[in-house]
């Protein structure tokens, strides 16, 4: 190799999360799961997003009782409180456990008529996408009720749009779902999937006759479902393959690739993505470096090297490989 970096394990490790990242702008991949770039400061979308994971944990197994409620709380309040202490839960809000916990007895309120049986539970593992070809995935939830089997997936937010719901029919992260579904159950049982997303509001301020403000919100839930048939499945299948063979294509190009060159010819930038869902962490070193690998033995101030391995779910309860 004609530069200075060492190949790590995870490279050859792909996912729904790292394909989309890819799809969006392949240099950004090349920081996040290349160099291994990491922010010093803990994602609060990330830690709630897993700490809320926790809570459905409990309220799927047992049961939408307030005992489940407060057990969930607990657990989610606990796995929170490592990464941000109460100092920070106002900047945090509405991403904190206080409206957590009104979000948890509000949810228990809003399903308690559910009636599908929940299967398996924060399962991860590995499927085929083609011979000695696979990706890995973990699913929240693998479900059975009266329209077949699903795949639940628990997702936060702080506001619902109609876009964020349009948004769930053409990912690689549903796709990669469903394709498991296909695998595991009779194609003819397979429903699809459910974005069970929460959109969190602080508490409502009230008038004096106990009436919220004109204009103001409280917490959602929206249940989206999200299927398709082996048609489409075809097409995804013929999809994945060519990020996933973009993706080793650009690794290959990267270990032709020098630190002296004017410019890195491999992950290149997707200049369109630099402002989706707000500015790229990247931008300003990413505007400058016209080759990164320069740079690369010491991330930028504020960062640490940390590669993250999608075969290491800390919640994972079931580990599958699906052929």
């Amino acid at each position: 190799m004609p530069n200075s970096l060492v190949e790590v394990p995870t490279w050859n490790v792909q996912d729904a999360s790292k394909i989309q990242t890819y799809m969006g702008c392949p240099r950004r991949y090349f920081f996040e799961y290349v160099l291994g770039w990491t922010s010093d400061i803990p994602n609060v979308h990330l830690i709630f997003g897993s700490s809320w994971h926790l809570a459905m944990e409990v309220l799927l197994e047992e049961g939408y009782t307030n005992e489940a409620v407060a057990k969930g709380f607990q657990l989610l309040s606990a796995y929170y409180r490592q990464y941000f202490d109460a100092t920070w839960d106002q900047n945090n809000a509405p991403k904190d456990p206080a409206t957590a916990l009104r979000a948890l007895i509000s949810y228990a309120s809003c399903y308690q008529e559910d009636s599908f049986k929940t299967l398996h539970i924060e399962v991860a593992g590995s499927v085929a996408i083609a011979p000695k070809k696979v990706i890995f995935f973990k699913t929240d939830a693998l479900c059975h009720g009266e329209e077949g089997y699903f795949s639940l997936e628990h997702k936060t937010g702080s506001r619902y749009s109609s876009s964020w719901a349009a948004s769930w029919r053409q990912k690689m992260q549903v796709g990669t779902y469903t394709h498991v579904l296909y695998c595991l159950y009779p194609e003819n049982e397979v429903y699809g999937v459910k974005i069970n997303g929460v959109f969190l509001a602080k508490e409502p301020k009230l008038k004096k006759d106990g009436t919220p403000y004109a204009g103001s919100r409280d917490t959602e839930f929206h249940r989206i479902p999200v299927r398709r048939n082996l048609a489409s499945m075809q097409s995804w299948l013929v999809e994945v393959n060519m990020w996933y063979d973009s993706i080793m294509n650009d690794f290959q190009r990267l270990s032709e690739s020098s630190e002296d060159a004017p410019a890195l010819n491999a992950f290149p930038r997707n200049t369109e993505s630099c402002s989706h869902y707000g500015q790229c962490p990247f931008l300003d070193h990413c505007s400058i470096w016209h080759n990164p690998l320069r740079y690369a033995e010491n991330p930028p101030e504020g960062y640490h090297i940390e590669h993250w391995d999608p075969r290491e779910h800390e919640n994972a309860r079931e580990n599958i490989v699906v052929s």
